[in-house]
């Protein structure tokens, strides 16, 4: 924040002071969160709200009444190089926007009393995130197979030959998870031990406590089974990994070195560093998001349905699921297959019935 202000009119300004500045802004930051408990919205939403404007604020290094155009548009340009979803995007756009009309409404004259400053309008039609049909900016493609088993290959080895080889087991075990489970990266952030169900299912199932719900109504609830070897990976990680960061039993799945829940932009930067340092150029690199898509990609291409790929990846509208998945050149090859495999194996059993 800027540690002086210019003050134009010292008679009719009532604040003087940086750490009367912060107060104030303490003020219209608790005084938003009560206006949108009044319209109904749950404290997870109205919590996820404030953060975001926090972020920005942060990020920005300025007063909510400061800001300009150019401060937004920065820092669009590290959501973007963060490799953050277009939607992911607009919901800070949404927060910001919905602060920003709620204190020039309510608290509009004060600033001016106090700064002799107009409540800033700083969206307009060149930076404004528009909503979407899909609620997304266009197609997101999962990395290409060679590069994801590239990537995969290289991390078993980093952890085979490295010094402090527990934080790059815990990053494999956590991105990898995210691909073969298509949990969102907060949703992976999120998990706790007790969440790994290994008693649940075939072989076990994750219980996603802090699924993205429908705008207002909080986290969305459910149950992920664990596929393609990610039990046998959990287990391996549990026992062997995650002792290396806490000896307690309980709390938190994926921790950081100081033994804390890790957090959503540690573990973006994360992936993105380790990348990085098996030689990936930079049209190579791909987000947490993308894995998300290659576990679309991969049970739609094994014929999964569209309605049974909803439920798995948490969407409440199945527009957004048919955006997700981008299967190769021969996928209807491999379909039309599959459905003459299941006609003939069930002529044979017809036959060996009659």
């Amino acid at each position: 924040m800027k540690s002086t202000l210019t003050l134009i009119n010292n008679e009719t300004s009532k604040i003087s002071t940086y750490d009367e500045s912060v107060e104030f802004q303490s003020k219209l930051l608790a005084s938003w969160e009560r206006q949108q408990k009044v319209v109904g919205y749950t404290d997870a939403t109205i919590a996820l709200n404030v953060s975001k404007v926090l972020e920005f604020l942060k990020g920005t290094n300025y007063f909510i009444w400061e800001i300009t155009t150019l401060d937004v548009d920065k820092f669009y340009e590290g959501l973007v190089g963060k490799g953050l979803a277009y939607s992911t995007r607009r919901k800070y756009q949404s927060s910001l926007s919905s602060f920003l009309d709620f204190i020039r409404s309510r608290y509009g004259h004060e600033i001016w009393q106090n700064y002799r400053v107009s409540v800033p309008v700083v969206l307009d039609r060149f930076n404004r995130h528009l909503h979407l049909k899909g609620d997304v900016e266009g197609k997101v493609y999962p990395p290409e197979a060679e590069i994801l088993e590239r990537f995969w290959d290289g991390m078993k080895l980093k952890i085979k030959h490295a010094r402090k080889y527990y934080t790059i087991a815990r990053d494999y075990t956590f991105f990898r998870a995210i691909e073969l489970s298509g949990m969102r990266l907060f949703e992976a952030t999120m998990l706790d031990v007790s969440d790994c169900r290994f008693d649940l299912g075939d072989n076990g199932k994750l219980y996603i406590r802090y699924g993205k719900g429908a705008k207002g109504s909080g986290y969305k609830r459910r149950w992920v089974p664990m596929l393609d070897g990610l039990d046998k990976l959990l287990k391996w990680y549990i026992t062997e990994i995650r002792p290396k960061f806490s000896t307690d039993d309980h709390g938190p799945l994926f921790m950081n070195e100081s033994g804390q829940r890790i957090e959503k932009n540690t573990a973006r930067s994360n992936l993105r560093r380790r990348q990085e340092e098996l030689g990936f150029k930079d049209h190579e690199i791909f987000s947490p998001h993308q894995l998300r898509h290659s576990f679309a990609t991969r049970l739609t291409e094994a014929g999964v349905d569209l309605l049974t790929l909803r439920t798995l990846l948490g969407h409440v509208d199945i527009t957004t699921t048919l955006t997700y998945s981008n299967p190769g050149s021969n996928y209807l090859e491999k379909r039309i297959t599959m459905a003459q495999d299941k006609w003939k194996q069930m002529l044979l059993e017809d036959g060996g019935n009659k």
